[in-house]
């Protein structure tokens, strides 16, 4: 699986991208109901510097590699503080889950580790889990902030103020 390391430019780079998608969505939002989708080179590149990951350049399902390990990450995001619906691929595999939860008022990405023993348990519906849709070939669908955050009381392990590309950590991955 080929990667590419996450250096000081490409970090500070995405936090630009961060404002100019900002912008770019709340523009959309005055013309429409509908905003554009947060991007994942911005959440998975900030997560990458974050943890000392690689990113991925495809070959799998995975956004990034701990490059000591070789073991895979997946990097799901919501720019909605409040809510989520989160999907996952029907051949989705990877050894860790980290959620990007947005605050869009004060322009901080908090980030989380979730933990990923049970997931394929968690219900997606009133008769599926999550093993059953992806059994199914279908795309397993269910907010990580609802079933994981809230739930179990996760606490963010980094939160990054992105007017200042801080980055305070508050746990260790």
């Amino acid at each position: 699986m080929p990667t590419k390391e996450v250096n000081q430019n490409m970090y500070e780079n995405a936090i630009s991208l961060y404002f100019n998608w900002k912008s770019l969505n709340q523009g959309t939002k005055d013309l429409s109901r509908r905003g554009v989708n947060f991007p994942e080179a911005v959440t998975e590149t900030i997560t990458c510097y974050v943890n000392g990951y690689y990113l991925s350049e495809g070959g799998g399902s995975e956004d990034a590699v701990v490059p000591e390990t070789r073991e895979t990450v997946q990097i799901k995001a919501s720019s909605n503080f409040n809510s989520d619906l989160t999907s996952f691929g029907p051949a989705s595999k990877f050894d860790y889950l980290h959620f990007v939860r947005l605050d869009q008022v004060t322009d901080e990405m908090y980030l989380y580790d979730i933990p990923i023993t049970d997931l394929k348990e968690v219900k997606v519906n009133a008769t599926q889990t999550f093993r059953d849709q992806q059994s199914q070939g279908r795309r397993p669908r269910f907010s990580i902030i609802n079933q994981y955050i809230k739930r179990y009381d996760i606490q963010p392990y980094a939160i990054v103020e992105l007017r200042t590309g801080t980055i305070n950590k508050t746990l260790q991955v």
